[in-house]
């Protein structure tokens, strides 16, 4: 048998459940927008939001979206903790290929791949997650968001604000729901302070091809992995 551990959320985990409950009882928002700065427990806000949510429907249809499979797993670990449920969610990644969709954690890839081939209507899902949010403003996410309109859509990110300028406010309805950010989680404890060493690695990005306003991730990507002389700066600077 499966054993779970009783997990409650911390203070600032439930202030940020109040606040979205407000967001949806009071205002009527129902896409919603986190802003939790990494190590607050954005995963488990959700599982939390969601435990609320299935209460009242017990049979709701739920899609977690994110563009990692460790994040997916990691995610999906979470929501059985919380619902105390060792057969929730299925993953749609890398090898794995879900029975149903009723429970689904997928990745971004993935789901823009077979969207049409799903044949889903648009209000399938009934409770959507779009984990690291901050990356709706690119196609893959445009597509997913444009194609769904579930009951409740719940955004979670620590950095909201793009180098790029894009907007991903517009998408919940100009509204941050609640946050909490690295300063504010520093300073009530729930994170350790750091500090932050840099050094000059000498990297060249003159030769890597720049296209739509952003280098080539495939040769970015090569740049900085496949450089030796790099590494061997990195750990001179560290010893």
């Amino acid at each position: 048998p499966t054993h779970f551990f009783d997990i409650s959320p911390f203070p600032h985990q439930s202030d940020i459940l109040e606040q979205l409950a407000v967001e949806r009882s009071a205002h009527q928002r129902f896409r919603n927008l986190v802003v939790a700065a990494t190590g607050t427990g954005k995963t488990l806000i959700s599982a939390f939001d969601f435990a609320r949510f299935v209460k009242d429907k017990p049979q709701a249809k739920f899609l977690f979206v994110a563009h990692r499979e460790e994040i997916l797993k990691q995610a999906r670990s979470a929501y059985r903790g919380v619902l105390r449920n060792g057969a929730f969610g299925e993953l749609w990644v890398g090898g794995h290929t879900p029975e149903h969709y009723r429970q689904l954690f997928v990745s971004i890839q993935t789901l823009n791949n077979q969207l049409e081939q799903l044949n889903l209507t648009a209000d399938y899902y009934d409770y959507i997650v779009i984990d690291e949010v901050h990356h709706i403003a690119a196609s893959s996410y445009r597509a997913v968001l444009e194609y769904f309109s579930p009951t409740i859509l719940l955004g979670l990110t620590a950095t909201p604000e793009r180098h790029d300028g894009g907007d991903i406010l517009a998408d919940f309805g100009g509204v941050i729901a609640a946050e909490i950010r690295l300063p504010e989680a520093i300073n009530r404890r729930h994170l350790c302070p750091f500090q932050y060493f840099a050094i000059d690695d000498d990297t060249d990005l003159r030769n890597i091809a720049w296209s739509r306003g952003r280098y080539d991730i495939a040769q970015l990507t090569n740049l900085y992995t496949h450089n030796q002389a790099r590494f061997d700066k990195i750990l001179l600077s560290m010893q």
